[in-house]
Parts: structure tokens; sequence; C-alpha cells
């Protein structure tokens, strides 16, 4: 039954009926899951679909059984080509739906709030997350700079405690979103898999992940990131014996792949922006932003190509949200406002652990606030 149904996929993808050919294809893939073709051809028919993202996966499940399947491999470097257009069904749903939503809205009537490195797989942080109160923050925005989670569960357990307490939360993930570990190995054969899930998560919380208007005049633009070694000036060369986040698994070469991020940002770079625009990621956009002095850290913090995409949005008056230094930090450097607001692994610890306000409804501001009135509400 499953060369049956696969067959049929093939004959209907020559036919360009990708309906019938998905079909098919899901079909042959619940009959036997462990066939590689089965999952090529379900490949095929999303490719076919506009479903860019989805069709990536597919492909990616297709060489974690057969490394050296010539049409997975044509398939997946397709999708890798395909992917910084954010042409897909479901990218192109999501601007329609989010970026404008907004745009009329008075810009006195919303604030924006920073955090990163929440880690929300900790129990204290978990605990400080539902202690933010329910209704304090209910018009306003919160700008997360990556880092919430480890597995892509937590994830959505964070991001669904979050999203609960905001109008609106933006979203970017850390290096710990892109890890694998052995528990996901078999729902993720790589980390551009497991981004791919964190970004249908986030679809199906209404969390952004895209840039969008938040009121009138004020846009948020979150930017992937990821390190390169060229970042340490002195040494700008990849750690031969670096055993920096070994739980990820990239499809491409690892000093490639913050070059890879930067083209998955372009076509959001190059919309048209006015106002006040505030952008995110999670690595460090800047050398001179402070980061620990450990033994070969720059390597591991940050990417200057960064900083170029910030400045290449255009408005009257610019923030950048960062994480990942472990450095509480604010600085204004020819117009941009950088900020990181890190909570860490122990920050929940802190019963009242602030947020970091940046935008009060009339311009940009660096102030911490309370997560809430009053006495905070006690778990049970």
């Amino acid at each position: 039954r499953c060369v049956l149904f696969s067959n049929r996929s093939a004959a209907f993808a020559r036919l360009k009926n990708w309906p019938a050919a998905l079909q098919d294809a899901e079909s042959a893939v619940a009959a036997k899951e462990d066939f590689p073709k089965a999952h090529c051809r379900r490949g095929m028919a999303l490719l076919g679909s506009g479903l860019n993202e989805d069709a990536y996966v597919a492909f990616a499940r297709a060489l974690a059984l057969e490394p050296n399947d010539p049409v997975a491999l044509k398939g997946r470097q397709a999708c890798i080509s395909l992917l910084p257009l954010w042409s897909s069904q479901r990218a192109a749903r999501w601007q329609r739906r989010r970026f404008g939503a907004d745009l009329a809205r008075p810009s006195g009537s919303t604030k924006v709030y920073a955090v990163s490195d929440v880690h929300f797989d900790h129990k204290c942080n978990e605990d400080w997350a539902h202690r933010i109160d329910d209704f304090k923050f209910r018009e306003d925005v919160l700008v997360v700079a990556g880092n919430m989670c480890d597995t892509a569960n937590g994830l959505r357990r964070a991001l669904t405690t979050l999203r609960s307490k905001f109008r609106r939360v933006f979203y970017v993930p850390g290096n710990h979103e892109h890890w694998v570990h052995p528990s996901e190995s078999a729902k993720f054969p790589d980390s551009f898999t497991k981004l791919m899930r964190v970004l249908e998560i986030c679809d199906e919380l209404d969390v952004d992940v895209h840039p969008a208007a938040v009121c009138r005049d004020v846009f948020i633009v979150p930017l992937l990131s990821w390190y390169t070694a060229e970042f340490d000036e002195d040494d700008p060369f990849p750690d031969p014996l670096g055993k920096v986040d070994q739980h990820c698994r990239w499809p491409i070469p690892d000093t490639q792949v913050w070059k890879y991020m930067m083209k998955l940002n372009s076509a959001h770079v190059s919309h048209l922006y006015h106002g006040t625009v505030i952008s995110c990621s999670h690595f460090l956009p800047r050398r001179t932003l402070p980061f620990s002095d450990h033994f070969k850290a720059a390597k591991s913090m940050g990417c200057a190509r960064l900083d170029e995409q910030v400045r290449e949005l255009k408005g009257s008056r610019r923030a950048h949200v960062y994480g990942h230094s472990h450095r509480r930090h604010v600085e204004t450097t020819d117009g941009v406002m950088y900020v990181n607001h890190y909570h860490g692994e122990d920050g929940g610890k802190t019963e009242r652990a602030p947020l970091l306000l940046i935008y009060d409804g009339r311009g940009l501001i660096s102030r911490t606030e309370d997560i809430c009135d009053g006495a905070p509400v006690q778990r049970v």
C-alpha cells in the first residue's frame, strides 16, 4: 500500500494536481513511516502547494532515513533557497493578517516592554511568568529576545503563558530553541526543522515572529540571528576545539549559519517603515556592547552584519532589543538605542523581577516596571 500511494502521488505531481499528490503522499507516510521515498513524495507535493516550510521538514525526514537520497537532497536545497523569500502560503497569510492589523491604533494607547533569556523551563521562571499581572498589560506589547525554552513543548507552554498577559508578543528564537535534544531527535532531524516547528507554534498561538505595526507609527521587526567567529576581532577564526551549542544540527556548514539567518531577514529589512522602529534579535549586533570576557566567548556572541541590517531599517527613532550576553545594558549609539533586559535562569527567584519599558506611548524610554501591582497572586 505504501508503494502504491507513493507511486500514485508521483503521478499526480507530474499532472500538478498537488492536493491529490499530497493526500496520497501522506497516506504513504502513514502506511510506512520509515520509507524515505514517501517523505520525498510528500515534500514534492508540499513544495508544489506553496508550503515551503512543511516541505523542508518532509525532505529532512527523508534524509534522516536515507542521508544520500538524491531527490531528498535536491528538494531540501530547493527549500533552503526558497525560505528566505517568505513566499509560502503560511507566511503570506501571516503578513495579510498581522502586519497592518494595528496600523490605525492610536500611538498613545500601547506600551512596549522587553525581556530576554527567560528560560521558562526553570521552575522559578515559570512561576515568575505566571505572576505577571493578568490585566496590567492587556493593551501592551512584549518583545522577547530569545532563549525562552530548550524544547518545543516547553516553548509552547511559555509563549501561551506570556500571550495570555499581553495584547501582542513578539519573539525571536535564541540558540537554546535551535537545540535538538535526544528526547526530540525523532521529531526534529535538524535545527532548521526545529526552527520550522517554532515558527509553526508561534503561528498557532498568534505570537509575532514577523514585522508588524503595533500602533500608528510604531513598528516591531524581529530579526533572526546566529553568531560568527569574526565577531572576535583578536582571533576571527572558528575554534577547532569549540563545543558551544553541541545540540545544534545544521544541514549547512556551521560557519555559514549566520549568513543564512541574514538572508532570512532580507525581505523584512527591505520593508518601508517610518516613525519608531524597534528591532530585536537574540545575538549581539555590535562588538562594543558588553559581554563576558571569558576566553573565546566573543566567537559565539554576535554578528556585526546584524547591526548593518538594524541600521537599514528606516525610522525617525530606533531601538534594538537583544539578549544572550547575560548583561543588562542600555546605550544609545549613532541614533540607535540598544537594550538588553536579561532575565536569566535564576531570574524568577526575585519575586517581582521587573520588565523593561522601552516605549511609553510617546517615545523610546528605558525604565523598569513591576510585573504586578499590590501583592502578587501565589500559584497553587
